[in-house]
């Protein structure tokens, strides 16, 4: 998952295959509380850094929610990434992604009780 600031910024990409000039690349930016694309980029700009490559968008987004990035290959007609957006321009250190998902409850101490009832001998 990618954490991005409201006004847009750098996606840092991993993806499955080579991204070459000879080929023809589609990205998407969907949104999961619209539930539609908000931005498609048919002749994204790359920058290649070491090991991964970088996106760079103005898109504006909303605060507290979620998107998918979505970048394909329009030659070969193949998805080769895909990654979870969380938007937010407050510090990461400041801010849990899974805050208000999930409450641990305690319910107190797990103990097992046995019972036995008496043997009773019938003849």
């Amino acid at each position: 998952m990618q954490i991005i600031k409201t006004v847009g910024g750098t996606f840092n990409l991993i993806a499955r295959e080579p991204i070459l000039a000879t080929k023809d690349y589609t990205l998407q930016i969907i949104s999961k509380n619209k539930n539609k694309v908000i931005l498609t980029d048919t002749n994204p700009s790359f920058l290649s850094v070491l090991f991964y490559t970088t996106y760079i968008t103005t898109q504006t987004f909303l605060e507290s929610s979620f998107y998918t990035l979505e970048l394909t290959n329009t030659t070969d007609d193949t998805v080769i990434f895909k990654d979870m957006i969380f938007c937010t321009d407050q510090p990461s250190k400041n801010f849990k992604t899974t805050s208000g998902i999930y409450q641990e409850h305690d319910t107190g101490a797990n103990e097992y009780k046995y019972y036995t009832a008496p043997w009773t001998i019938y003849i």
